[in-house]
């Protein structure tokens, strides 16, 4: 065998050996600690569950019945649960040695307070009632703090961050008021991706959005 031969096959085993270790298990297990972190799919159901024609509520016309129901399932928590799945699978084939400290941080407490805090902003955006950031993060031991502040802080965790969405929404230098704007700002992205993926599923045309 040829070097250059020798080269692009040891270049073609480098390349495939992260894909090869991302077993679909820790796929799985990955994708719904995600899910559980950033409930979105629950967020939409909610909205669902409130006007029949949700996510066209405002130009219920624009869309056919058929296209209104595709996008209803694409933004279930169903739907949105495979579109993450599609998004870790395709991190693990990048991030293959990530996955273990990811699952890691996220399972000791990561998703558990990163969820709780979500719905309760949203909570308190569609009721008007404030409430006590302390309270939520009251309700998670030392441990899971402990994890959750990795989980938002950490270099390693990075590519977790902008895998879940988040980036670097929060900053530790920053005040409480331009956090929860720069959360704020995280989530009404995460909310225009999914719409625009479910319109892209349902082969319904980004100009309803300016009718």
């Amino acid at each position: 065998m040829s070097l250059r031969m020798k080269s692009l096959l040891l270049a073609a085993l480098l390349v495939l050996a992260p894909v090869a270790s991302a077993d679909p298990a820790r796929i799985e297990r990955l994708t719904d600690l995600l899910v559980q972190a950033i409930p979105m799919g629950s967020i939409f159901e909610t909205l669902a569950n409130e006007d029949p024609n949700w996510p066209m509520q405002e130009n219920p016309g624009a869309v056919s019945k058929a296209q209104l129901g595709c996008l209803r399932g694409e933004l279930s928590a169903s739907g949105y649960r495979r579109a993450k799945r599609a998004e870790v699978a395709e991190y693990a084939g990048r991030h293959a040695d990530l996955l273990d400290q990811d699952i890691r941080v996220l399972s000791e407490g990561g998703a558990f307070l990163m969820g709780k805090l979500m719905l309760a902003g949203v909570e308190q955006e569609r009721t008007g009632v404030p409430v006590s950031e302390a309270e939520v993060m009251g309700q998670a031991t030392p441990e899971q703090l402990i994890a959750f502040m990795s989980f938002m802080t950490a270099p390693e965790f990075g590519p977790l961050r902008r895998l879940a969405g988040i980036g670097n929404a929060f900053d530790v230098g920053a005040s409480a008021e331009e956090n929860e704007a720069s959360g704020e700002a995280a989530g009404s992205d995460m909310a225009t991706r999914a719409m625009l993926r479910a319109m892209s599923a349902c082969e319904v045309s980004t100009s309803v959005l300016f009718q």
